[in-house]
């Protein structure tokens, strides 16, 4: 997919993810049986579908993934990497900030302390299908990581449910955007922070320029807290992402 490149957010500090990440950027913690980093297992589902040329937007502990996957010659791929500029930093900043490595190309966005198993062949054919500027990738069944409860007007508890599932979609964080959304990023001041979801994805919306895509039974995983990350299934995650 010449015509396509993998932007991926590598530069957060992984507050969540302390004391760990005061050693270690939170893309690079392993996983699966073969502990690799997390993002070695994103880069390489990208190339499995064809997008081999990638734009790392990093910042923190940068060098700790420059050091170990170079320019991305040792897996196939053609790695570019942006470092934020100082000041305040969005994901909006961010993307603005490596335009010109972009150029005119449409953009895969990641988050890259997510792992997934999302078909980007078939999301990509579903946003040149539709032909709007964005799709986001939408999931059903996300669960709630405590339980709820019912009340009546006494407060008595009715019902309670643990870990329930959501009945609305949640968006997952991964979207492919066409360069267009350089026209709104360069209407802020490049000096604040610019966040995609809450000052461009509206404004898409407004404009009935953003469809959703909602695969069935694909497995993705925010892996941003210590929490979640202990509780990985590794053998899962090998089996699921080896496919």
């Amino acid at each position: 997919m010449t015509d396509t490149v993998g932007i991926l957010f590598c530069g957060g500090e992984g507050i969540r993810m302390r004391p760990l990440t005061y050693y270690m950027q939170k893309v690079m913690m392993p996983i699966g049986l073969d502990q690799i980093p997390i993002l070695e297992y994103v880069l390489k589902h990208f190339k499995k579908h064809g997008v081999n040329d990638i734009i790392l937007l990093v910042n923190y502990k940068k060098e700790q993934i420059q050091g170990y996957f170079g320019d991305g010659g040792k897996l196939g791929m053609n790695l570019v990497y942006v470092p934020d500029k100082p000041g305040p930093v969005g994901t909006g900043t961010a993307l603005l900030n490596a335009q010109e490595f972009i150029n005119k190309r449409r953009m895969i966005i990641y988050y890259s302390d997510i792992i997934t198993n999302v078909n980007f062949s078939e999301m990509l054919t579903s946003h040149l299908t539709h032909g709007k500027w964005a799709t986001i990738f939408a999931s059903r069944g996300w669960k709630i990581r405590v339980g709820t409860a019912e009340v009546d007007q006494t407060n008595k508890v009715t019902k309670f449910i643990e870990k329930p599932q959501m009945p609305l979609l949640v968006n997952t964080g991964i979207s492919i955007l066409d360069p267009i959304v350089f026209d709104y990023l360069n209407d802020f001041d490049s000096s604040t922070s610019i966040d995609l979801s809450k000052d461009i994805f509206p404004q898409f919306v407004d404009k009935e320029q953003m469809f959703a895509y909602i695969p069935k039974d694909v497995y993705w995983e925010d892996i941003g807290s210590i929490e979640r990350y202990e509780k990985l299934d590794h053998n899962f995650i090998t089996e699921v992402m080896k496919k």
